[in-house]
């Protein structure tokens, strides 16, 4: 049976048709939305996404340059979206910056943060500043974005989303690069209390968790699957952040609060105690070798 409301599923003569996001005539506010050298451009393909939706998109970045890039990249595309120059750390430029994005903005109704970067050493060796830059970067940031960006949508009483980028290093080991993995573990933490203290007024908050993304994958070869050890299905690019973005943000998840959307071809579902099938008969009787199966 069919819902008694389907005005979202554009039925027609050929079956269903395309299913609205429900971003047409709304605002997008994305956080660290240019594209950075040898980063895999999460902040430009969001901000695309979002305006294909329909949103118009204010693309905040610390560096003017990249702003106006990502921007111009929008508009070529037939969306709109206006630049907005703001370092994130700072709490005073963040509130200027959000106030400055809604009064060019339809409504503010979604918010992507992608601001962050990791530093790398052994846990034994990281010095004081890499550890507070770090987390002011990571997870310092994302609290003033999401505080300042939540009393503007509660303000406005229409509700919103929320969504930050984590990552899966804050659900397992960061090895090298622990200050990371520990901020965005507080990320997982923050989106959880933000949904519970923010969904009186409808709004939702949620985190994407990339995994082995590197500098964007898209140069994998369609249909090629598991041609490695750590992805079961194939490394995730940058567009299938951009999508789960998207995702969490329209209305396809609007009963969708306090949770983190994995995304990394399945890296982090792999079993740990080296179940392989060439295992599989010594199993099944019981007579297998425990030196070759992990502890």
């Amino acid at each position: 049976m069919f819902p008694k409301d389907v005005s979202i599923l554009q039925i027609n003569g050929w079956g269903y048709g395309m299913i609205s996001f429900g971003l047409e005539g709304k605002g997008a506010l994305v956080a660290g939305a240019g594209s950075v050298p040898g980063r895999a451009g999460h902040g430009p393909a969001t901000c695309l996404r979002l305006a294909a939706a329909g949103a118009t998109v204010a693309c905040v970045d610390i560096d003017e340059g990249r702003a106006a890039e990502v921007v111009a990249v929008v508009e070529r595309s037939g969306g709109r979206a206006f630049p907005v120059v703001a370092d994130l750390t700072d709490r005073t430029q963040v509130e200027r910056a959000v106030t400055e994005a809604a009064s060019q903005l339809p409504s503010l109704d979604a918010c992507v943060d992608i601001v962050g970067g990791a530093r790398w050493d052994r846990v034994g060796d990281f010095s004081t500043e890499d550890w507070e830059w770090t987390l002011r970067n990571n997870l310092t940031q994302v609290f003033y974005v999401f505080q300042t960006v939540g009393r503007h949508m509660m303000e406005q009483g229409t509700g919103g989303s929320l969504v930050a980028l984590a990552s899966v290093d804050g659900i397992a080991a960061a090895a090298l690069h622990a200050p990371y993995g520990a901020a965005k573990a507080g990320v997982i933490s923050l989106v959880k209390t933000f949904s519970q203290e923010l969904g009186r007024y409808g709004i939702r908050a949620n985190a994407v968790a990339p995994g082995n993304v590197g500098t964007g994958n898209e140069d994998w070869p369609e249909g090629t699957w598991a041609a490695d050890t750590i992805n079961p299905l194939a490394p995730p690019r940058t567009r299938d952040i951009a999508n789960a973005a998207l995702f969490l943000c329209s209305s396809l998840a609007e009963r969708i609060s306090g949770q983190t959307l994995v995304v990394d071809g399945g890296a982090s579902t792999r079993e740990l105690w080296g179940m392989t099938e060439d295992l599989l008969p010594q199993w099944r009787t019981g007579l297998y070798d425990r030196s070759k199966v992990s502890e």
